[in-house]
């Protein structure tokens, strides 16, 4: 008669972070935004990196990027293992894709 389905699994306790976000209101716009804009940069460097191994102000001129900006995620998607160094062009390292090198 009033009888619900049980799908036999267990409901999952929330995670901390979940936790975390109720508590403080969920996420602001802002942390949204620039988390969404990293992954636009990050995907833009892929895609340049994809053409072969490239410098700083290379990848910087390609992506219309200023090369701090550029040297930060490549930093991070080195560190990441995204990102290895392919040798030299005078002064500059080379970046390319881990396995493309």
């Amino acid at each position: 008669m009033g009888e619900t389905k049980t799908t036999g699994k267990a409901e999952k306790p929330p995670r901390p972070i979940e936790i975390l976000r109720d508590r403080m209101g969920g996420v602001s716009k802002e942390l949204q935004a620039s988390v969404k804009e990293q992954g636009r940069i990050r995907k833009a460097l892929r895609s340049a990196l994809a053409g072969g191994p490239r410098t700083v102000p290379e990848l910087g001129a390609q992506c219309e990027l200023p090369t701090p900006d550029v040297l930060w995620h490549l930093m991070a998607m080195r560190r990441y293992g995204e990102v290895v160094e392919a040798g030299e062009a005078g002064d500059y390292v080379r970046y390319a894709l881990k396995g493309s090198e």
